[in-house]
């Protein structure tokens, strides 16, 4: 039986806006923006945080199928 890794793996981090601005390059109002339309992000005593893979996530299913659907004309 292959060794199970994840209990080698960390958790994955969570980032602040500006942080996760830095990943998407995008800006810290975009961010802002888009919890509006229920961007995914976890509340911590006043602070906002964001984990990359949720996110990641998040933007595929808002924005693929448009970008998808303006390829096909």
């Amino acid at each position: 039986m292959p060794p199970d890794d994840s209990e080698n793996r960390l958790p994955e981090p969570w980032l602040t806006k500006p942080q996760l601005a830095e990943h998407l390059a995008v800006s810290d109002r975009w961010i802002e923006l888009q919890q509006h339309v229920d961007l995914t992000y976890l509340r911590m005593g006043g602070l906002n945080r964001y984990r990359v893979s949720e996110v990641e996530t998040w933007i595929r299913e808002h924005y693929n199928s448009s970008t998808e659907s303006s390829r096909a004309t």
